[in-house]
């Protein structure tokens, strides 16, 4: 009896054989790739750990953050300044200056440099006026405090000279600590401390007041 070779099977049977190979040669690489994506993700951990402990060991060489605080000798200049406002009785005053100085320790004061004030006594006299070499202007209050060489001109004729004085001009009154000499149409008057009141009409000479006064 002759056999004859079924070579399909034989094909199969060698397709088979060599598939297993494969297969495992397969397999094989997938196990290395995936250890090289394990290793690959580690060492990507590694990275931004190291750069995280450089990032805070940057931050901690560095000096901390000083924020500037108010400097009380910090100041503010103003040429040729002008400020405004009105008496208790409705009339209107003006300060001008030189020069002032706004401190940032004191922002309601100001300092000024040859002032000059500008005021009515009432609704119809001209205006008066005050100079000094130096002086401080309180803006909320509308106080100023004159300090050197102070000389006042009233509308009517009187003509005042001290070194100190301090003006409400609201109120428009003025008191002075220093003595004071005023002329005018009654002759000569002198004060080791003054109060000028009612309207800026009335003087009142204090502390051993002497005066020369003339007859008209």
């Amino acid at each position: 009896m002759t056999v004859t070779p079924t070579y399909q099977n034989q094909s199969a049977s060698e397709a088979l054989g060599l598939w297993e190979p494969r297969r495992t040669l397969t397999l094989e690489a997938a196990r290395r790739h995936t250890e090289r994506v394990k290793k690959l993700r580690w060492i990507l951990i590694g990275i931004a750990g190291l750069m995280v402990i450089a990032l805070i060991w940057e931050f901690s060489r560095r000096a901390p953050a000083v924020f500037p605080s108010d400097d009380p000798s910090e100041s503010v200049k103003m040429t040729n300044p002008r400020f405004s406002g009105r008496t208790d009785d409705g009339l209107p005053f003006y300060l001008t200056a030189k020069e002032a100085v706004r401190m940032a320790a004191d922002d309601a004061a100001v300092q000024l440099v040859s002032p000059v004030l500008e005021f009515y006594r009432d609704g119809v006299s001209r205006k008066s006026l005050v100079i000094a070499d130096t002086g401080t202007y309180d803006d909320a209050n509308k106080v100023l405090e004159l300090r050197a060489a102070v000389e006042l001109d009233t509308d009517d004729g009187y003509h005042c000279v001290t070194s100190h004085a301090r003006i409400f001009t609201k109120s428009k009154t003025i008191e002075g600590d220093e003595p004071i000499s005023c002329t005018g149409s009654f002759g000569a008057v002198k004060g080791n401390a003054y109060e000028i009141r009612d309207n800026y009409k009335t003087f009142i000479f204090k502390n051993r007041m002497s005066a020369v006064l003339e007859q008209n």
